[in-house]
């Protein structure tokens, strides 16, 4: 038996010792792989904050440039809505002021339409006093005091003609057209003829027509030379005066 233990003991130890190198060499195993995996998980913590660090900033960065962008487009909206509300007010201004324009050109417009309607209806009045008394003188003066004074106004008229220097009025033409309110008699024909002759050194040949709207007296036209020595013309003349009168006592 003792010997038993003097083999077994030694054996034992042995193995003991050997037992005890393998626990101490897991251990130092052990504890190796665990600081290998501590140095790991730490550096793997210090990747992730690293990545969590890069990734905060890039956030940051974007919130930035957002807000950089987002206030950059509201002062770009600022800006059109300001240019919007001149550019506004502008074509109001412009509206406003074409529509004066326009305004002021229909007034206008207004006013000369209403002259030209006022000189209008001047003319036909005239044209109607003319008209007028036209039928008042030949309901007034019989066929013989008509003639006396046609001849009386045919006679002026060549007296005129007649006062004028010799070579003082150049005419282009011989042909004289005569409109008369009565027939001229022979003598006055004769007499007219002799007076355009001797004051325009031309052969006047007369053409008469008879326009009983004269009432009295003749027109006379010769080349470019016309003079209206009716009575019809007188009334013309008279009712212009009278119109001036008028409108200087208005004034």
């Amino acid at each position: 038996m003792q010997e038993l233990l003097r083999v077994a003991v030694p054996i034992m130890a042995v193995h003991a010792v050997v037992l005890a190198v393998l626990l101490v060499g897991i251990r130092l195993l052990l504890a190796g792989t665990a600081n290998r995996a501590v140095r790991r998980v730490r550096q793997v913590e210090d990747e992730v904050r690293k990545k969590e660090e890069d990734i905060r900033r890039e956030i940051e960065e974007h919130e930035r440039d957002f807000a950089e962008k987002k206030a950059e487009a509201e002062r770009q909206l600022q800006a059109h809505r300001d240019e919007a509300r001149r550019e506004a007010v502008h074509l109001k201004e412009k509206a406003v002021s074409e529509a004066k324009k326009e305004s002021q050109k229909i007034i206008e417009q207004a006013h000369k339409n209403e002259q030209k309607m006022r000189d209008q209806i001047a003319r036909q009045m005239e044209d109607k006093a003319v008209e007028y008394g036209g039928r008042i003188f030949k309901l007034v003066f019989s066929d013989m005091l008509t003639g006396e004074l046609n001849g009386l106004f045919n006679t002026e008229l060549i007296d005129a003609l007649n006062e004028i220097e010799q070579g003082a009025i150049t005419v282009e033409s011989g042909a004289a057209s005569v409109t008369v309110s009565h027939p001229m008699s022979d003598e006055q024909r004769t007499r007219l003829e002799t007076v355009l002759r001797e004051k325009f050194r031309k052969d006047a040949v007369i053409q008469e027509t008879v326009d009983e709207t004269l009432l009295a007296g003749l027109i006379l036209k010769m080349g470019s030379l016309e003079i209206d020595g009716s009575l019809r013309n007188r009334y013309t003349e008279a009712v212009g005066e009278v119109k001036k009168e008028a409108h200087h006592e208005i004034s």
